[in-house]
């Protein structure tokens, strides 16, 4: 069946550059070669939801997913030790290095197509960073809502590059499962989190070679252009183009489902020097009547 397709064009995402002060950072360097010309400001991150100092009810969230924000971070700088409670936080390294400590005792740093994870639980405290002097981090956070609150806090991550990707596919152009419900036995994944909710991410290095992904009865999915962009097929000869940061709202029209088609689009240099297609994140949960932006 047909689906429906809201596109999220990363024009309407809120931009949020704020006082290094208030992660423990020190004055922003305009002058450093190494920083990033795009913006002179330690952090440049754009909230697909509300979130901090950005406020809309017509724009909470989607579902379980209450927070994704696209972060990009100069060289050098990060966010000091801060708290968090009650939320499952997902990370995706893009670009660069990150380097996570928190409360638990737990201190790693993870590179490009990593997933780190945290639940937050009863509550933890922990810090990230790039380290890194003379390039840029670039990360995708989503926080989801746990089935239940109180938990036990926990740390987990997946490194491609790792002991944890051995057992995993990572190769391009095919959708990788990456993170889902801890209580689905029906499926393996490298990250597992305390609710119903799966992110799945493909890497395409071919100018118009597609994917299909199968949404389910009673689900739906939130789609992020992560690089390069997109054309996405509804099933009805209807198209969506995402750009590299635009989302996409992924629903049924009668809630039974129906066939996503995913074809990429351009070409893109990336840090590694090789060129990309097209680079892109869906996360899939429980449908949720009335779920979605309502300014749009």
């Amino acid at each position: 069946m047909p689906l429906s397709l809201k596109h999220v064009p990363g024009s309407k995402l809120y931009v949020s550059e704020p006082d290094p002060r208030w992660f423990g950072n020190p004055p922003n360097e305009e002058r450093n070669p190494h920083w990033d010309t795009e913006s002179v400001n330690w952090l440049k991150s754009r909230f697909h939801f509300s979130f901090a100092e950005y406020s809309s009810n017509k724009n909470s969230n989607f579902g379980v997913l209450r927070v994704m924000n696209d972060d990009f971070v100069q060289p050098d700088r990060g966010f000091g030790t801060h708290g968090h409670s009650n939320m499952e936080i997902v990370t995706y390294i893009v670009q660069g290095k990150l380097t996570h400590k928190d409360s638990m005792g737990t201190s790693e740093t993870l590179g490009r197509g990593s997933v780190q994870f945290m639940t937050a639980g009863r509550g933890v405290n922990h810090s990230e960073f790039n380290r890194a002097k003379e390039s840029g981090l670039r990360f995708i956070q989503t926080w989801i809502v746990p089935r239940t609150t109180g938990l036990v806090p926990n740390y987990g991550s997946f490194d491609p590059d790792g002991e944890s990707g051995k057992n995993v596919c990572t190769a391009n152009n095919q959708w990788r499962h990456l993170v889902s419900d801890v209580q689905d036995g029906s499926t393996d994944t490298p990250v597992q989190i305390e609710q119903d909710a799966n992110l799945y991410v493909a890497e395409m290095d071919r100018d118009g070679l597609s994917l299909d992904f199968q949404l389910k009865k009673d689900r739906m999915a939130y789609a992020l252009c992560v690089e390069g962009s997109v054309k996405l097929h509804d099933g009805s000869g209807k198209e969506v183009i995402l750009e590299q940061h635009d989302g996409c709202e992924i629903k049924s029209v009668r809630n039974d489902g129906g066939a996503l088609k995913v074809e990429a689009m351009g070409s893109e240099k990336m840090e590694n020097g090789t060129d990309i297609s097209a680079h892109v994140l869906v996360f899939e949960m429980a449908h949720v009547e009335g779920a979605g932006r309502k300014d749009l």
